[in-house]
């Protein structure tokens, strides 16, 4: 990982990788976004139906809740984050997105 990582909420950036648990990839091209439940739902896709689904079912009855959502090169997570977090996660995901465009 090196000296230049940061984390957040378990998701893991390097200047040019970024993982989730199992998942992730190359950070270049990858795209990060913080969604609502309702958003997610808008935008559903098939690969995106067994992640966001049952996240998505969720966030009807879930208030307090946004998630960050980073779609990459044959990779695709998502990560529930808790409200008071959000700002947290949109500058978590403008360095992702920075990032991105730095590798690119």
């Amino acid at each position: 990982m090196g000296l230049l990582s940061t984390s957040f909420e378990g998701v893991t950036l390097t200047h040019d990788k970024i993982k989730y648990k199992r998942d992730g990839g190359p950070v270049a091209g990858a795209t990060a976004r913080v969604e609502s439940g309702a958003d997610i739902r808008r935008r559903i896709t098939v690969t995106r139906l067994l992640v966001f689904v049952p996240l998505a079912l969720m966030a009807k009855k879930q208030v307090g809740h946004v998630y960050l959502s980073v779609e990459g090169d044959g990779f695709e997570f998502v990560v529930e984050v808790p409200v008071k977090k959000e700002a947290d996660a949109r500058k978590f995901a403008a360095k992702v997105n920075n990032a991105s465009k730095r590798n690119s």
